[in-house]
């Protein structure tokens, strides 16, 4: 068969449920930290599809710490074919060691759809300005090449910071994408740039970003803004922007973390957030009788009394709490980024993906707001058990299903208790010719 035919007989990607198994199939050292790792299907069919900017979750069995699951920003655009994730070598992190240290071609890997909001714009109506540092370039370059292979109109400017050549990581791939397109204009910055750096060639400026440079060098009053870095970089410039006046809903940042540490307050001397932002840190940051709104979050998802469960859209189990533990004998690390088949009895699931589908199709549930669903539940050990929940639906500013979230109880013991008192009620009829 020749390479042709064989591209034209490539099956179709499989939009199963859970997680599926990828391979290395190369590795790249980018920078000094930095290394990119090629992932492709194992069965050779093509992967999930995804948006330039979206991320994956992976799961490594890593020696002596056992499955890990991990959110990785895809840096490719969609290729129809493999993913490139681009990770940053943390030398407290556990995955990020083991991927730099062990994952060689061939390593075998399980990841998840992906998924994230942290995606460009449709249509071409702003000019696009991407602020990065360190690391956080990854979803911004999967969008250069988006936009250098679909040869869209816009004006982007991409402003990356680093600490040195040594540290910067896909240079030569971000100037080469800005070679092939009239739109794309490139700025980078050295914090510390060392004797072998060369202005003019390696980098533009030496220093740190400043406010003061993004608003006399890119238009504040037009662009979309895309930002992506470590927490004390966002700290400064997602709030710094919305001061300077861009507007909340032109304002994209890629972060893992609550709101309120990204915005901070006036009391922890941290970045006081402007009106037009001020209104993203009070859904998060504000206080009832003195408990804030995380820790009231944190409590209910460490007890242990009810079940916490998040799901992504496809299914796949994203959060599983103490309680979820006790009612269903799952494990968090044995639960994690499996299907919610594992506690759904057999002959009930393909009435349950109906409704599932249906449900984040629609963005519309009848049982997220306060109406509470019995079903039969399945235990780890194979037994039926009953449950009462009720569902929170996910979703992201443009009102589009990101997942969903369901509080569940197990009822067993009452369930049995009416089973049996109806069991009695209908004998005590019977011996009484139903005359009580």
């Amino acid at each position: 068969m020749t390479d042709t035919a064989a591209a034209t007989a490539q099956p179709a990607h499989v939009d199963q449920r859970g997680p599926r198994a990828f391979v290395v199939e190369s590795r790249h050292k980018e920078s000094e930290v930095i290394t990119s790792f090629v992932l492709r299907p194992a069965d050779g069919r093509p992967p999930a599809p995804h948006e330039a900017g979206q991320h994956l979750t992976l799961f490594a069995e890593v020696p002596g710490h056992g499955r890990q699951k991990r959110n990785f920003t895809i840096s490719s655009a969609p290729n129809g074919e493999t993913y490139r994730i681009t990770v940053k070598r943390e030398p407290a992190g556990t995955v990020t060691k083991w991927l730099h240290d062990s994952a060689e071609p061939g390593t075998r890997l399980d990841i998840a759809r992906p998924d994230g909001s942290f995606v460009l714009p449709r249509g071409d109506e702003r000019p696009i300005v991407m602020v990065s540092a360190g690391v956080g370039l990854t979803p911004m370059v999967a969008m250069l090449e988006e936009f250098v292979r679909e040869k869209r109109h816009v004006r982007v400017q991409f402003v990356h910071c680093t600490q040195n050549g040594g540290t910067h990581a896909l240079g030569k791939h971000v100037r080469d994408l800005a070679a092939a397109s009239d739109g794309i204009e490139t700025t980078f910055l050295y914090t510390r740039p060392e004797s072998g750096d060369v202005a003019g060639r390696d980098f533009d400026i030496s220093g740190h970003l400043s406010l003061d440079w993004l608003a006399a060098h890119t238009p504040l009053n037009e662009a979309e803004y895309f930002v992506c870095g470590p927490l004390r970089f966002l700290r400064d410039f997602v709030p710094g922007l919305a001061q300077r006046g861009v507007p909340v809903e032109r304002l994209n940042y890629e972060f893992f973390g609550p709101v309120e540490d990204l915005f901070g307050d006036a009391t922890d001397g941290g970045t006081t957030p402007s009106p037009q932002s001020g209104t993203v840190a009070a859904r998060t940051a504000r206080a009832v009788h003195g408990f804030s709104r995380e820790q009231i979050g944190d409590a209910l998802l460490d007890s242990a009394a009810d079940a916490i469960i998040a799901s992504a859209t496809d299914g796949t189990i994203v959060l599983w709490n103490a309680g979820a533990e006790r009612i269903f004998g799952f494990t968090e690390e044995e639960a994690l980024g499996q299907s919610l088949d594992i506690i759904i009895p057999e002959p009930f699931r393909a009435r349950h993906w109906e409704g599932y589908d249906e449900t984040i199709a629609s963005g519309v549930s009848r049982y997220g707001a306060g109406d509470l669903l019995a079903v039969p539940g399945l235990h780890k050990d194979g037994r039926r058990i009953s449950i009462e929940f009720t569902i929170v639906l996910m979703k992201d500013e443009t009102g589009k299903v990101t997942g969903m979230v369901a509080a569940l109880r197990d009822v067993t013991a009452r369930f049995e208790e009416t089973k049996a008192l109806k069991k009695k009620l209908a004998a005590l009829e019977a011996a009484t010719g139903g005359n009580s």
